[in-house]
């Protein structure tokens, strides 16, 4: 027997407690929900951003917003109020409708007459001036930028602009001193030379999302095949809720996709909730995201494979715009349909802890 190990098993113990902590890592990594691109992270942050009567309104906005994780405007209630409490304060508060409907739905009566109406109506708050206005909203700013997801995208946006603007100017002639010899049209200019250090630094950050985030993006496209082809449990269905779940920024669920009771289960600021989302939609998304990691790999592979002397220019110009094509067109998606819901719902509801989760009915 090996003398080094002792009978108590105590180096078997310790390999196996890290191969389980291995493991738990990973899989933990695997079932998180990062943003899955720029565009995208972009596009649901402006759906959700505070609107100028969310910067002028101080009951239901002002110093009162604030950001989740993925920098999304939210808002935190009092829990001390249960759901239709919450409902109808928040709906009398912006004066979007008469009377609560979860009121009217526990009173058993769905239709309210004009008299009624006309005595529940209230008047708008009084809005605070604009310069206070102006105060709320770069303080939201600052809030935006200090999440995760906010703080990512800053430097990220900031670095493809910055970059991306030098390589225009480039482009252009605009810098007389690097246009020699030959009008900077010799490949040894320093025209030419930093026009390939810039497309090399911006090739890297856009690689930088398409490979990182490879990882989630199969993930999806992996639910999504369960999902249509119907396998796994609840043939499929429960793909399905996985990736409404991960998408529920700008996806809802309901009837239409077999679960009308969620389309009252959750809390919104304002009572509403918005309509299923058509399913369609879902699939493109997936779809755009992982598409633009596969056009990523053949605009690496024209970047790396040749040299800046020998690369075909039409590889490079077809892969980047089909590549910056499709991030564009899931980030107007998540934009588009997020808007749609943000009108309907309003801000997100938070639960008052460290994570600002949503605050779903079984919170109150």
């Amino acid at each position: 027997m090996d003398s080094s190990v002792p009978d108590d098993g105590a180096p078997r113990g310790a390999i196996g407690r890290l191969r389980n902590a291995s493991v738990s890592v990973a899989d933990q990594l695997l079932n998180s929900n990062p943003q899955l691109g720029m565009w995208r992270a972009t596009g649901t942050a402006i759906a959700h951003a505070p609107n100028l009567t969310d910067l002028r309104t101080p009951e239901t906005g002002g110093e009162k917003i604030v950001f989740d994780k993925d920098g999304h405007s939210a808002r935190v209630p009092d829990l001390d109020e249960g759901k239709e409490e919450f409902a109808e304060r928040m709906q009398r508060i912006q004066s979007k409708s008469t009377i609560s409907p979860s009121v009217s739905k526990a009173a058993g009566d769905t239709s309210v007459s004009s008299d009624t109406q006309q005595h529940a109506t209230i008047p708008p708050k009084a809005k605070v001036p604009w310069s206070v206005a102006i105060k709320h909203g770069f303080a939201a700013a600052a809030k935006f930028i200090l999440t995760p997801t906010g703080f990512l995208i800053t430097v990220y946006g900031l670095n493809v602009v910055a970059w991306g603007a030098m390589l225009f100017f480039l482009l252009l002639k605009a810098a007389p001193a690097m246009n020699h010899p030959d009008n900077g049209d010799a490949d040894s200019s320093p025209r030419k030379i930093w026009l390939e250090i810039d497309s090399q630094i911006l090739n890297a950050l856009f690689c930088l999302t398409a490979f990182g985030l490879a990882p989630w993006r199969f993930r999806d496209l992996y639910w999504v095949a369960c999902w249509r082809l119907g396998a796994g449990p609840e043939h499929g269905h429960s793909a399905l809720k996985k990736l409404a779940k991960r998408n529920n920024d700008w996806f809802r669920m309901g009837g239409r996709h077999g679960e009308e009771h969620l389309e009252d289960a959750r809390i919104t600021f304002t009572g509403n909730h918005a309509p299923p989302t058509k399913s369609w939609k879902l699939d493109l998304m997936v779809w755009l995201t992982a598409f633009n990691t596969f056009f990523q790999v053949g605009m690496a592979f024209f970047m790396w494979h040749w040299n800046r002397i020998d690369r075909p220019g039409w590889g490079t110009g077809t892969f980047i715009g089909l590549g910056c094509g499709v991030s564009l067109a899931a980030g107007v998606l998540a934009w588009w349909e997020g808007r749609k819901i943000k009108l309907i719902e309003g801000p997100k509801v938070l639960a008052p802890s460290k994570e600002l989760e949503p605050l779903e009915e079984n919170d109150v």
